[in-house]
Order: C-alpha cells, then structure tokens, then sequence
C-alpha cells in the first residue's frame, strides 16, 4: 500500500472531484488510508466478507458504486483481479496481463520490471496521470501519537535516541538471522532499542531479543500506533518487509535488509534509506519476494552484524550513503 500511495496522491490531483474506493488484501493497509478524506476503503478479509457467501456479498457492495474504471496496482494478482474488476461492473477494467491471466481486463499491462512505485505510475498513465513530486506518504491518526505519548510515560523513558529494530518479516525467509547480535551491539553503546512485530511474529521476537531493561518490545498493536511509535525513532532497522517502507516513508532514517527478493523492485523509496545484501550472482532469486525456495538463504547469512551496523551509524551521524551497500565478502 506504501508504494501505491504516490500514484494515488497523483490520481486525487488528476482528478480531484472523483470518488476512489480502495480494496485491500487485508486490514493492515486499509488502516493505512482509511481516515483520507474522499477515500472508501474495504478489506478483502472483513469478517463479512468470509466464504463464498461473504465474497458475493463483497460484490455486491462493489457493484453499488457504479464504478467507470478499475485499476490493479502493480503486485496484485492478475486472474483473481480480473474477475472481481469484471464482476464489480466497472466498464474500463485496467490490469495485468501475465501468462494470459489477465484476459477480463479492458486494458492490459505486463508485468513491469522496475521498483514498485515506478511501476505503479506506469499503470496509472492509462488514466492520463502525471507524474509530479509525489512520494510515499502515510498520515497517522493524532490519537496513535497519544498513544505512542502514554506508552512512554508509563514505562518512565523518553522518546529521544531510539533505535527501532524489526527483525521479522512477511516470510521467514526474508529475515536476517542476526538481529540479536545487532541489538548487542547497540546496547553497548547505551541505546534503547523498540523491538517491532505482530502478533504472528510474537514467539520468533521473544526468542532472540536480548534481555536487557533497554529493550522494549512493541509487538502486535494496529499499524497506525505502529507508525507513530517509528516515528518517535531515530534509526530504523529491518528486513524486506512492510515496516522498512513505512519508516523510510515517515523520513527516518532506515536500513533495510535485502536476500532472496528484488531490492530493484522493493527497496524503501526514501532518500534516508540504504539497503545491505550480499554481492551473490544468485540474488535476488525472487522478484515479487513470494515463493521463495531456496533452502541455504546464503545471501542473507553473507551479510555480517559490522556490515549493517557500519551503515546505520552513518545514517545516525548524518552521512548520506548510496542507496545499495554491499556486504563485504
């Protein structure tokens, strides 16, 4: 969602009298939008919306607004996308077209080699969008910053300094298996660590989180006090995964971690942003980073604890770095 806001803001300019309806794979990023102005957002995983009889109710509730157009975004899937545009009664149906997926679209598009965002902005020119200065954007709520205030207070810590850390990420093998050593690393040098992740990812935390009084874990609250607790960080560290792009668009400076997927499609789009991999001729292995089968995940047990912390203290002094480091080998 992180990487589509761009094209949206662009969208809205385009356009600025039309009514946008947004369906989201989940809640986590419908929560993301779902207080813009003008904008309707569902989620394909409503409660409503469960079994057969739920997902012809979320037609139905589709149906009813008339769409003119629909559009897929960049990463979703193109045969289930098809379907659900066609059945939602837009006339102009715009989507992928990978392997002969796409044959219910009105307007068809490949499947783009380029970073998220770019790819994004190229499906949305079939809408006679322009591209401007448009960035990753997110907008929190100003409750999630009150939140974000109490939970400080009644842990007696301040908010300044903080290195926020999220080891996990949406496959488990995207995660780099030394984030234990890292946090080390910077507890030596009297930094308080926020250690972030849902629910899901609570066990995995608690198993290489130091214990250590300077650790603080924030582990399965909404995405929006999430977003307001990063915001508070001076550092951010984490694998390929949503929170990297959520930092990086919030202007914290973020170092992500990059293996078996694309950095060329999905690294953080910010300019405080640098990414760490391993120079190995067989990575990245997975372009839309799902599905991954490689078994030894070399690439991500290349990078060393010197490597992403060698990066992360130039970000915290100040210097700006390239946007790709690699790990020394």
């Amino acid at each position: 969602m992180i990487c589509l806001t761009p094209a949206l803001l662009a969208l809205r300019k385009r356009y600025p009298g039309m009514r946008m309806v947004v369906l989201c794979e989940n809640n986590t990023p419908r929560e993301l939008i779902s207080h813009w102005k003008g904008v309707c957002t569902l989620s394909m995983r409503e409660r409503k919306f469960e079994g057969i009889s739920g997902k012809l109710k979320m037609i139905k509730e589709l149906r009813r607004f008339c769409f003119d157009v629909s559009v897929m975004n960049a990463v979703g899937p193109s045969f289930r996308s098809a379907v659900i545009s066609l059945l939602s009664g837009a006339r102009v149906r715009i989507g992928k077209s990978v392997r002969g997926r796409g044959f219910f679209n009105t307007i068809r598009f490949p499947e783009y080699r380029m970073h998220e965002v770019d790819t994004n902005f190229e499906i949305f020119r079939y809408l006679d969008v322009e591209r401007g200065d448009e960035k990753p954007f997110v907008q929190i709520p100003e409750e999630s910053f009150l939140f974000v205030d109490r939970w400080y207070e009644e842990r007696k810590i301040t908010a300044r300094g903080i290195i926020g850390i999220h080891p996990g990420a949406g496959d488990k093998k995207k995660r780099w298996d030394k984030f234990g050593e890292l946090m080390e690393s910077f507890l030596r040098k009297g930094k308080k660590i926020v250690v972030f992740g849902t629910e899901d990812e609570r066990y995995y935390i608690e198993s290489i989180v130091p214990q250590n009084k300077c650790v603080f874990p924030f582990v399965g609250y909404s995405i929006t006090q999430t977003s307001a607790m990063i915001n508070r960080c001076e550092l951010f560290i984490g694998n390929d995964s949503g929170l990297s792009h959520l930092a990086s668009a919030l202007s914290v400076p973020t170092v992500t971690i990059f293996g078996p997927s694309s950095w060329k499609r999905g690294r953080p789009y910010g300019d405080k942003s640098v990414i760490v991999k391993s120079n190995l001729p067989c990575s990245p292995c997975s372009w839309l980073g799902v599905g991954i089968k490689c078994r030894t995940l070399k690439c991500l047990k290349e990078i060393r604890v010197e490597d992403v912390y060698r990066e992360a203290e130039k970000l915290m002094e100040g210097r700006k770095g390239v946007p790709v480091k690699y790990a020394s080998r």
